[in-house]
């Protein structure tokens, strides 16, 4: 997909996302990597895609909270490298959804591609630094008995607001059965949300708030850093800014555990599953464990503790990096 959605002000918002629902990444070998998923993470894997050599997995939050695709899928560009491929946004209604297309539209916003997952319609675009974002609103209340098993289904075309009547009513998942994998090292809840070391920090704060809809829940425009959040929870997207010399991009991915229990327990598992610890964050508004995954990517697993803006606000930003 070419970066080809023009920035909005920040007065042209055209999405008011509930949260940050999945995380799609491209990986050196799908099978060994949702291996990985469910006996490091804790995430089962939902259903599969043998065409498309890829894996999803939830514990019931959503459809998918990571969807895995292989470095040699037909989605991979030549020569791909393992990494994020896009992030998703979730909104309350289809309605919502076709209303903020036609809108953003109008005001002459471009998209990416526009999907039909079977149990969810979406839109594509790409933010300033390059990171393809989905938005999205599920059309089928219960996905389970549609997404399990392996699928080679191609998707049919849709076009918003043309194909279909937009579903009006909220489908996303509401108190879901969540199935945490009990024998895996971390026992993952949920993903919760993402941090990007910023190329742009005012460009991509400005397309999250503006065009996307998220609000601050802690920082602004002329912060170090942000962390932006949708309608439900306090925080889905962090941003901060390249102060110290960091790779940009994709920073980490944030999964909640229950317990600071089960961080203890990981802990104590790292050596045995050959797992290194990157880094240990013991925070009064948060306690953290990082490991990155075969592939390379950087994942937090936490507990917040008293997780409000004042307890944010003045960290260095040096150490606002591990903590969002």
């Amino acid at each position: 997909m070419e970066a080809t959605t023009q920035q909005s002000s920040q007065t042209n918002i055209f999405f008011r996302p509930r949260r940050l629902a999945h995380v799609n990444m491209f990986v050196d070998g799908y099978e060994q990597a949702a291996k990985f998923y469910i006996e490091v993470a804790g995430f089962e894997e939902v259903y599969r895609q043998p065409n498309n050599l890829a894996s999803f997995l939830s514990n019931g939050n959503t459809y998918h909270d990571f969807a895995l695709l292989d470095i040699q899928c037909r989605h991979a560009a030549k020569d791909q490298k393992p990494g994020l491929f896009h992030i998703a946004l979730e909104l309350e209604t289809e309605v919502d959804l076709v209303e903020g297309y036609r809108k953003a539209l109008e005001a002459g916003i471009k998209f990416d591609a526009t999907m039909d997952h079977d149990v969810a319609h979406s839109v594509y675009t790409t933010d300033p630094d390059g990171n393809i974002v989905e938005i999205y609103a599920d059309v089928i209340e219960d996905w389970r008995p549609v997404k399990h098993g392996s699928s080679n289904k191609e998707k049919p075309q849709w076009i918003p607001g043309v194909t279909t009547v937009p579903v009006a009513e909220a489908r996303h998942p509401v108190d879901p059965e969540i199935r945490v994998v009990e024998s895996s090292v971390f026992r993952g809840r949920r993903l919760t949300h993402v941090a990007f070391v910023t190329k742009n920090y005012k460009s991509m704060f400005d397309y999250y708030t503006g065009y996307a809809g998220l609000v601050p829940f802690v920082g602004d425009r002329d912060s170090a850093f942000c962390v932006l959040r949708g309608t439900i929870g306090t925080g889905d997207i962090s941003l901060l800014r390249n102060e110290h010399a960091q790779s940009e991009g994709l920073h980490h991915i944030g999964i909640e555990v229950a317990h600071e229990a089960d961080l203890d327990r990981a802990l104590s598992l790292l050596k045995d599953n050959n797992l290194h610890l990157e880094a240990e964050i013991d925070h009064p508004a948060r306690r953290a464990v990082y490991i990155q995954s075969p592939d390379g990517m950087r994942l937090q697993f936490y507990v917040n503790r008293d997780w409000a803006p004042q307890a944010l606000a003045n960290t260095p930003s040096n150490e606002a990096l591990f903590l969002l």
